[in-house]
């Protein structure tokens, strides 16, 4: 176990019965330090890139502990993350279409590890939009979703 993944364990076991409700959470700012404790005196263990979805696991003042789609563990400071859903690719490749449909147009394609935001969800289909504010949609298997 991480050392990181021992502090967010300690927190849950000492954390009230009734904990705060997750959120959906992801990178806003252009990058994040990953901490392995919630403060700036932990060591860095990663950089996040901007739009990097995360699961939320626990909230300490205003550091929340966090798990990435390689399920990876570490901390990240509450002023550089935004509140939604974020997807990153974790298939291969990853078409994305004009509209939520396999018979759609293919506007561009990704390599695994491209990063979304999501704005909208209709069925197993995500729209989404990267850095440079191209959009469309994706097939809700070819990407890990912010949770």
């Amino acid at each position: 176990m991480t050392r990181a993944a021992a502090i967010v364990a300690l927190l849950l076991l000492a954390a009230p019965p009734f904990p705060a409700a997750a959120e959906d959470i992801y990178v806003e700012a252009a990058t994040a330090r990953m901490r392995s404790g919630p403060g700036t005196n932990y060591s860095i263990l990663w950089e996040a890139p901007r739009n990097t979805p995360f699961e939320y696991l626990a909230k300490y003042k205003d550091w929340y502990a966090v798990r990435d789609f390689e399920g990876d563990v570490a901390w990240v400071q509450e002023s550089v993350i935004g509140k939604g859903k974020a997807a990153v690719v974790t298939n291969k490749k990853a078409n994305i279409r004009s509209a939520p449909s396999q018979e759609s147009a293919i506007v561009f394609w990704v390599e695994k590890g491209y990063l979304f935001r999501v704005l909208d969800q209709k069925g197993e289909w995500y729209k989404v939009r990267d850095k440079d504010n191209s959009e469309g949609w994706v097939n809700a298997p070819l990407v890990w979703v912010s949770r």
